[in-house]
C-alpha cells in the first residue's frame, strides 16, 4: 500500500468515526452500557476532532496535526476509555469502547509512521553518501526540487557530486518523498531528506537547482523557496542550475546583470529579467553555474565541481 493510498484510507475511516460520534452518541453509550448522558460532551468533541483529522488527510500531502495533535487527540480517546470504564455498567461495554478506541490509536501510530504526519527535521551529522577526500570533501549540498524534477539533471550531477567527496541532501517541500520526471513521463521517488521548512541554509555550503518543467515552476511559487534560494546568493554560496531550473534564480531576483544560460525557452524570461542570455553549455557567472540541457550534464559537472571547489567548508 503506497504512502497516499494508506493516508487517503486513514482520512475515509475518521471521517467514518467522527461522524458516528457526532451522529450518534446515545447510542453509543447505550451500547456502552451508560446511558445517562454524561460522556455525550466528550464523544461530540471527539468526533469533530476525528472530522477534521480526516478532512486534512484527504486535501493535504502533510496534514496540520502531525504526531503531536495525533497524541492530544488519543489523549482524549484515553478520557472516553477511563470515563467509560468508571461508568460503564457491562463488561460488554467495556469491549465496546475498547474496540472503537483502538483503531483510532494504531490508525494515528501508522499514519505517523508512514508520513502522514509532520516529518521532523533530519539530522545533518554526518556524511550522506559523499565517499571521504576528494575535492569537495566535507562540502554540503543541498538539492532544491519538488514533483516533476528532471530526473537525470538530479541524478548525474549528484553522482558526481558524491563521487568528489561531497554530502548531498534532497531538500523539498514534498514529506517524505519525491517524484522525478523521465523525458516523457513519471520516473521514481527519491527520499526527501530534509524538509523544506526545516531547513537552514547555513547548514549547506551550496545550492544544485535541478531543472524540469514543473518542479522549478513550482518552487518559484513558493515563497519559501525562493528565500531558500535567496539566502545562498546573500551569503554567496555557489549555486548551479540546469535547464528549467534558472527560472527559481529569476524569482529570488538574482538574475539581473548576470551573463546565464537555460532551456532555450527561458531566454526571454531571463532577458526580461535582465539577465544576459547566451547559448552555451556550461556558463559560470561570479558563484551562479547555469547550463542548458540534460545532453549538458558532462560539462555541467565539470564546472559544478570546479565552482564548489572554490567554496571553503563552513565550520560546524
Amino acid at each position: 500500500m503506497t504512502e497516499t493510498t494508506t493516508r487517503n484510507a486513514l482520512g475515509l475511516a475518521s471521517l467514518a468515526v467522527g461522524t458516528t460520534e457526532l451522529a450518534a452518541p446515545r447510542q453509543i453509550e447505550d451500547a456502552m452500557g451508560i446511558g445517562d448522558g454524561e460522556i455525550t460532551g466528550i464523544l461530540r468533541v471527539l468526533g469533530v476532532r476525528e472530522l477534521m483529522h480526516g478532512i486534512d488527510l484527504l486535501i493535504h500531502d502533510r496534514p496540520m496535526p502531525g504526531v503531536l495533535g495525533r497524541v492530544a487527540g488519543d489523549l482524549l480517546d484515553g478520557v472516553l476509555l477511563a470515563m467509560a470504564f468508571a461508568k460503564s455498567r457491562r463488561p460488554a461495554g467495556w469491549a465496546a469502547i475498547a474496540a472503537a478506541v483502538a483503531p483510532l490509536v494504531i490508525a494515528d501510530m501508522v499514519a505517523a509512521a508512514t508520513g502522514g504526519g509532520r516529518k521532523g527535521r533530519r539530522a545533518l551529522n554526518g556524511s550522506r553518501r559523499g565517499r571521504s577526500g576528494g575535492p569537495l570533501g566535507g562540502l554540503r549540498v543541498a538539492i532544491l526540487v519538488a514533483n516533476g524534477f528532471e530526473q537525470v539533471e538530479l541524478e548525474k550531477p549528484r553522482q558526481a557530486l558524491d563521487e568528489a567527496g561531497a554530502e548531498t541532501f534532497i531538500v523539498s517541500p514534498e514529506a517524505s518523498t519525491v517524484w522525478g520526471w523521465d523525458f516523457t513521463d513519471w520516473g521514481d521517488k527519491f527520499t526527501v531528506d530534509v524538509n523544506l521548512e526545516d531547513a537552514r541554509p547555513d547548514d549547506f555550503d551550496a545550492l544544485l537547482l535541478p531543472g524540469g518543467v514543473i518542479n522549478p515552476d513550482t518552487l518559484r511559487m513558493r515563497p519559501d523557496a525562493v528565500a531558500f534560494v535567496r539566502s545562498f546568493f546573500d551569503a554567496d554560496k555557489p549555486v548551479a542550475a540546469i535547464c528549467h531550473g534558472p527560472w527559481t534564480v529569476v524569482e529570488a531576483g538574482e538574475a539581473r546583470g548576470r551573463r546565464m544560460t537555460s532551456w532555450p525557452s527561458l531566454q526571454t524570461d531571463l532577458r526580461n529579467a535582465g539577465a544576459v542570455w547566451v547559448d552555451e553549455e556550461a556558463v559560470v557567472d561570479g558563484n551562479l553555474l547555469t547550463s542548458r540541457r540534460p545532453q549538458d550534464i558532462p560539462a555541467f559537472n565539470r564546472a559544478m565541481i570546479a565552482l564548489f571547489a572554490r567554496r571553503p567548508v563552513a565550520a560546524r
